[in-house]
């Protein structure tokens, strides 16, 4: 029921009750009461609502809606055997509130959809972990442009802000970061063709830093990426998949061992199979090196400023792909020669 003098016919109004469990538990009863398909708006008024161990699965042509990020929470600490804090499915639709996984027995997960046509703009997804690994936003599948979306995960293992699987979609307007624990990544695409404009993306804290991994093909645009301390740290690492990245700022800093910029590696399974990664009108920033090009992958620059030396593999060869160069400018803007 809507406040005095609005009639709702297919909105249902969820208000805070008592205690965030008894909140929590008022949303589920909302979205359990929704039978007979067709399109229905479930309205948080700000608050916080509590799952606890239990996910919250969506149904087909609902769209959760907040009020707000900053005023609307749903949370709960469950754990990975049972999806995340949301779990999105086809036709469903999530905005205006910050969903978050506060960790507890397993991998914590805060937003988590195996559905291509599931969406969600104007969110906050976070998710920690004191053991296990914690991503807070993992879709299979996904398809579409997704907008003003800040993703967080903290963990002493594996933490992921953001993570995509066979996915073909678009990220816009949107952060990324990742901290702590023995790996952190901002944002990881295996498979698919994802676009990112727009975005920053950062790890830091843990052992291993990077800002973007990519297994898939990735086009970045107007993006900051940063991968800051540890032993080694990376802005933007091409493991698989072929690479474009347009106007942005690669930058791997703080590192003990190795910072680089942007970096590439081929897998054993795959070595043989070329790969491409461009880059137009960027800066790229490493201590230890700017760009690193493993074999069969072939790298090309055009008017970018690069910080630290261009390196690739020792046994790389021009039959094994090749460096590209052209108008590119160090830290004194001196011209910058690739082997």
């Amino acid at each position: 029921m809507g406040p005095p003098g609005v009639m709702y016919v297919r909105t249902k109004v969820v208000s805070p009750a008592a205690s965030d469990v008894d909140s929590g538990n008022s949303l589920r009863a909302a979205i359990a009461g929704i039978t007979g398909g067709g399109p229905w708006r479930v309205k948080l008024e700000p608050g916080t609502y509590d799952l606890e161990a239990t996910p919250l699965r969506l149904k087909p042509g609902i769209s959760l809606e907040g009020s707000g990020p900053e005023v609307t929470f749903v949370r709960s600490h469950v754990g990975e055997s049972n999806g995340g804090t949301l779990v999105g499915v086809a036709g469903s639709f999530v905005s205006a509130l910050t969903v978050q996984n506060t960790g507890g027995g397993g991998n914590a997960f805060a937003l988590y959809s195996e559905a291509d046509s599931f969406a969600f703009h104007d969110l906050v997804a976070t998710a920690s972990s004191d053991t296990f690994d914690a991503v807070a936003i993992y879709l299979k599948g996904a398809r579409g442009t997704f907008e003003r979306v800040r993703a967080s995960a903290s963990s002493r293992g594996y933490a992921n802000a953001f993570r995509c699987r066979d996915c073909n979609l678009r990220l816009h307007d949107s952060e990324a970061e990742a901290k702590g624990g023995t790996q952190g990544v901002g944002i990881y695409t295996a498979g698919g063709s994802v676009v990112l404009r727009d975005v920053n993306a950062t790890a830091q804290g843990a052992t291993e830093n990077w800002g973007i991994y990519t297994d898939g093909d990735m086009t970045l645009a107007d993006v900051e990426a940063l991968g800051r301390g540890g032993t080694s740290a990376t802005g933007f690492f091409v493991g698989e998949g072929n690479g474009t990245v347009r106007h942005s700022t690669l930058m791997a800093t703080g590192a003990t061992t190795s910072n680089e910029g942007l970096s590439s590696s081929t897998d054993y399974n795959t070595h043989g199979v070329f790969r491409t990664v461009s880059v137009h009108g960027s800066t790229i920033e490493g201590a230890s090196v700017s760009v690193h090009r493993a074999r069969y992958v072939n790298i090309r620059i055009a008017g970018s400023q690069l910080k630290g030396s261009v390196t690739q593999e020792s046994d790389a060869s021009a039959s094994s792909g090749a460096y590209t160069c052209f108008n590119d400018y160090g830290p004194s803007f001196a011209p910058v020669t690739c082997p």
